[in-house]
């Protein structure tokens, strides 16, 4: 499977270190947990569909997720694409709980644990929209005319999906996840003739991700902070105390006093997500709270990947570590 380099992964990774990092007090923390909640749920239920597709035979399946394309009308995103030289499969990814209840004329509620009702999009006429404009950019980039199926998949295995009425449908093309790979089975067995060549595959899947979109959300514009808002220092990785104080090579608790050798690299993860994987001596130092530059030089020596620059205007670029 390969990844779009900036999927709902990265987007829940940067909730989580921005909700760290802001104050209990703050207007809109509540605001970013409550949102940081979502994208746990949307990334755990993308996760158990990722799991049942590695039953697919990775010699005739080629599987992307999280791609993100631009056409004539902006652009869209598919949460997971399964090609084979027969057909291709769009499966949208939904992380229902609850219960979700079709009705007349293309309705959808939805039934909370508590009671409450909610009304939301219909998935099937969202994820023919997906295909429609895939389907388009394919014949854009000239690719023979291949059956395109979609699949509405709801990822969490307490979910109830159920009709209104006796006379209301569910469409045969929303599932539990649990039947995700019986129902590409029953794809392959009807779509027997190839379309595409090997070469075309192959071509399609490297094109497909020469040119996705990541999203390039900027958390501070979204939430109205500036750097000022954010906590500094690092965390202990024990008790999760702010801030702990570097001393002769470790890291100290004040709160539990426990001792690390390598809390700083949960910190320098928490800036790549909130700042960017550039990082200047002093900007460490105002971030992580240390006094001393020529520590700070070696500890960055020891995490960047590559630098730019010397003296004082050099930069070190930080790798993510997940």
């Amino acid at each position: 499977m390969i990844e779009g380099s900036r999927g709902k992964k990265f987007e829940y990774l940067a909730l989580k270190a921005l909700e760290s990092r802001i104050p209990s007090n703050h207007p809109v923390k509540e605001k970013v947990l409550k949102d940081f909640k979502i994208k746990h749920a949307e990334v755990k239920g993308e996760n158990e569909v990722k799991y049942q597709l590695r039953f697919l035979d990775n010699k005739n399946f080629i599987v992307l997720y999280n791609l993100r394309l631009k056409d004539e009308n902006g652009y869209f995103q598919m949460d997971f694409l399964v090609m084979t030289k027969s057909f291709i499969l769009n499966v949208d990814s939904k992380n229902w709980q609850g219960t979700c209840i079709f009705g007349a004329n293309g309705q959808v509620t939805r039934k909370l644990p508590d009671g409450s009702k909610k009304g939301i999009l219909n998935p099937i006429d969202q994820v023919k929209m997906q295909v429609r404009r895939l389907r388009r950019w394919m014949n854009n980039h000239h690719f023979p005319d291949i059956p395109i199926k979609f699949l509405s998949v709801s990822s969490f295995p307490t979910n109830i999906i159920e009709r209104e009425t006796a006379q209301d449908h569910i469409p045969d093309e929303v599932i539990h996840s649990s039947d995700l790979i019986f129902r590409i089975d029953k794809l392959e067995q009807m779509y027997k003739k190839d379309i595409l060549t090997e070469h075309q595959l192959q071509k399609l899947s490297y094109l497909l991700q020469k040119s996705h979109c990541p999203a390039d959300q900027n958390l501070f514009e979204k939430y109205e902070l500036s750097r000022k808002d954010i906590l500094k220092g690092v965390f202990c990785p024990k008790c999760n105390a702010l801030p702990m104080i570097r001393h002769q090579r470790k890291w100290y608790c004040k709160n539990c006093k426990h001792v690390s050798t390598d809390a700083h690299r949960l910190a320098l993860n928490d800036y790549i997500l909130l700042f960017g994987e550039w990082i200047t001596n002093k900007q460490a130092r105002d971030f992580l709270l240390i006094s001393s530059a020529q520590v700070t030089k070696y500890m960055l020596g020891k995490e960047c990947v590559s630098t730019v620059g010397s003296t004082k205007g050099k930069k070190y670029k930080l790798r993510l570590k997940l």
